[in-house]
């Protein structure tokens, strides 16, 4: 051993020989296993401007909640701070082939990493993405006394949209031109609560509704907090002809959106808890059929004609794919190109699934292909992206070669006053490319010299 390289280990030896003895001692903390616990890590992290602790912190909540696009967001941040310019131009670049609309120069937490040609370029990109994109056309604008539309249906025996709500509990009969009539509403009658979703079963003569009591329906009782109900109706009286509570379990429930299947079944997504329940042609009650402990916030739900496969969709998880027959179910396969987080409204039509995306940036109507086994995404159309009247929609109801939706929501949190709701139609066979041919080469480029950066390393 030389004598300069017994200095130096000399020289680290007395220096690690002054530090005090909880610095050589301490273990690095361990990080929670859960989000909530890590955004508080994060938090910490940040403000102690400890950024190497955050970027961990954040990249350990993006392997749990890859879809979130907020957290790529922060994740970017991270990296930017720590000067690690690759990492954040590769996020940067998955967000952007990803559509979504992002402008890194709004912080300067980004300084670090600007003032290339890379960031720059992609950047403009990110910032483009949140331009208007596709059509979206106004069918009817809901009068200001409807509070928290929350479904709406196409009802073929009437020749009209059901929308049904949840301060009210009502549920309205809508045509084309706006005008409207109240079928139901809630009472001690008809014991309903806040409307979350509607199913018209015209071969049946049947009317069924998902009811939950919520804190938003304005003859709320605390005492039935976490009660929910499936309710059979006979669609042309409007009489009704059974109440299908969810079992008693101790814990609050919220029925939410509902799909028919062919042999007369209804499956029913619990958006408290990640559960599917089945009231099943003929049988009285509901039952827990299906349980995700992997699903976070369940949403929209749709099912192949043929009921063997059912799509349940997850604001922060994406779209589960469930074998009816099996119970098996597992995350669709989609491609890199394709962020399925912040789903509300989720529909099926000639092996085509709709979403309607507003938890990410920007919020937008999406069609995707599926293949012939149904459970892998071939093809990504944008239909609307970014429109003007978006203010979180949500939900909406296949008619007449279109999709109709809701624009704008009321649920509270959304930023400014409470706006009448407008409902929206875009075509399902609207179609453009959803990453522009200048992308496409640009992004080419990229990994082209990245692969060929990867194989000089090699050869060194």
């Amino acid at each position: 051993m030389n004598k300069l390289v017994i200095a130096f280990v000399l020289a680290a030896m007395l220096m690690v020989g002054n530090l005090p003895l909880a610095a050589q001692t301490k273990p690095p903390q361990a990080l929670p296993d859960n989000v909530p616990g890590l955004l508080v890590a994060a938090n910490k992290a940040f403000a102690a401007e400890d950024y190497l602790a955050f970027s961990k912190a954040m990249e350990a909540i993006r392997k749990l909640r890859p879809n979130n696009s907020e957290y790529m967001y922060q994740l970017v941040i991270a990296y930017a701070l720590l000067d690690e310019k690759t990492k954040a131009y590769d996020l940067m670049l998955r967000m952007q082939k990803q559509g979504l609309a992002y402008d890194f120069n709004a912080t300067d937490s980004t300084v670090n990493i600007r003032e290339t040609e890379v960031y720059d370029y992609v950047n403009d990109l990110l910032v483009m993405a949140g331009d208007p994109m596709g059509e979206a056309e106004p069918v009817f604008v809901l009068p200001d006394t409807v509070v928290m539309p929350e479904t709406i249906r196409w009802d073929e025996s009437r020749q009209k949209f059901l929308v049904g709500t949840i301060k009210e509990g009502s549920i309205l009969a809508v045509d084309k031109d706006g005008q409207i009539n109240e079928l139901l509403k809630a009472d001690n009658e008809n014991g309903l609560w806040g409307i979350f979703d509607i199913l018209v079963d015209q071969a049946n003569n049947r009317l069924w509704v998902s009811s939950s009591s919520v804190p938003g329906f304005a003859n709320y009782d605390p005492v039935d907090k976490g009660r929910a109900a499936l309710f059979e109706f006979d669609l042309k009286t409007l009489q009704l002809i059974h109440r299908y509570p969810v079992p008693v379990d101790g814990q609050s429930h919220i029925l939410g959106s509902m799909v028919l299947s062919s042999k007369g079944d209804i499956f029913i997504v619990d958006r408290a808890l990640p559960f599917i329940y089945r009231k099943s042609a003929g049988e009285k009650k509901l039952k827990a059929v299906l349980a995700f402990k992997e699903m976070v916030s369940m949403r929209g739900i749709a099912m192949q004609p043929d009921g063997r496969i059912m799509y349940v969709a997850d604001r922060e998880m994406g779209i589960m794919v469930v074998d009816t027959n099996t119970r098996r179910a597992r995350l669709l396969e989609v491609p890199e190109t394709l962020n399925i987080g912040g789903i509300d409204g989720l529909y099926l039509q000639n092996n085509r699934l709709f979403i309607i995306q507003n938890g990410i940036k920007p919020q937008r109507v999406m069609r995707l292909q599926l293949d012939s086994s149904g459970t892998r995404v071939t093809g990504v159309r944008p239909l609307a992206i970014a429109q003007p009247d978006f203010d979180f929609p949500s939900y909406g109801t296949l008619h007449d070669a279109h999709l109709y939706y809701f624009a704008n929501s009321h649920w509270p949190g959304q930023a400014g006053p409470q706006k009448a709701v407008t409902v929206l139609r875009t075509a399902l066979d609207s179609s453009e490319d959803l990453i522009p041919l200048e992308l496409r080469h640009f992004m080419d480029k990229q990994d082209a010299a990245k692969k060929k950066a990867e194989e000089a390393s090699k050869n060194q």
